[in-house]
């Protein structure tokens, strides 16, 4: 029975030495909109919340020769690292590999398969680097009734019907805005 009571002290004594440490919220910056240029080198420009000092969104942007190295990439900012598990908008230009990034956005353990897809019209990192806040402006145009298709149904219809129709959107006076609609075609 002694040994009983010793073993049940001493046991949570060990697995707390075995708990991952805790990161504070306040050093983790969650990316909502990933923009995506070229396919080799690829350019990626994350935009996160808002900066609790400034109230402007954080960003950051790193490259790589394709998709997957351009992901290693992250953290990409100094100050805070930022968190690929909360991409909401996967934005595109016409330039990438969207089978080879849509499969690796599958693949990655920190991205999700809900993310919906945009197609940039103009130079994309200049369009989210000259947005005031370009994830209220994409939640917005979804509320107006702009459907856009999730990662898995992009790649779905590329795979069965070889396009897939994105929505499209510009930047005019800092904010995102509805620019038609493109068929992407493989």
């Amino acid at each position: 029975m002694k040994r009983m009571w010793m073993l049940a002290l001493a046991l949570p004594l060990v697995l707390c030495g075995c708990a991952p440490t805790a990161r504070e919220p306040d050093q983790l910056a969650l990316v909502r909109v990933l923009g995506v240029e070229g396919s080799s080198p690829v350019e990626l420009t994350a935009v996160c919340g808002m900066d609790k000092t400034d109230q402007t969104p954080i960003r950051g942007r790193c490259g790589g020769d394709t998709f997957a190295v351009a992901l290693e990439g992250v953290p990409w900012s100094a100050s805070q690292e930022l968190s690929l598990t909360s991409v909401s908008y996967l934005m595109v230009d016409t330039q990438v590999d969207l089978d080879q990034v849509l499969e690796q956005v599958l693949e990655d353990e920190e991205l999700g398969a809900t993310a919906t897809v945009w197609l940039a019209q103009g130079d994309l990192s200049r369009m989210l680097e000259g947005c005031d806040d370009p994830e209220g402006d994409l939640t917005l145009l979804t509320h107006q009734g702009v459907q856009a298709p999730t990662v898995v149904e992009v790649l779905a219809a590329l795979t069965t019907r070889g396009r897939a129709e994105l929505p499209q959107v510009e930047q005019r006076g800092g904010q995102l805005v509805q620019a038609g609609r493109w068929t992407w075609e493989e």
